[in-house]
């Protein structure tokens, strides 16, 4: 379904913040373990999650919903880049 693509990645991305956004909001405190499993299981690779976080997207979810997901995606997002910073300093 994604081949590897960063445009399907992202897609899935804004379906997911779709899906959790406007059907199930209750989930939103979950976003940071949604987005680790899908990145434990490469399915979103690292670069296309760090460029979905920097910016707010009305494509899927009004900006608002939009806003409230990236915020609670940041531990994550937090993680992801002290990771990265770690392993460019090994």
């Amino acid at each position: 379904m994604i081949n590897d693509s960063p445009k399907n990645e992202k897609s899935l991305l804004g379906g997911i913040e779709r899906l959790i956004g406007t059907q199930n909001p209750e989930l939103v405190s979950q976003v940071p373990k949604i987005l680790m499993a899908l990145y434990d299981h490469e399915i979103v690779g690292e670069d296309v999650i760090q460029d979905w976080g920097t910016h707010v997207s009305k494509k899927y979810v009004p900006k608002e919903t939009s806003k409230k997901i990236r915020k609670a995606a940041k531990p994550f997002l937090k993680w992801l880049s002290e990771a990265e910073e770690e392993s460019d300093e090994e």
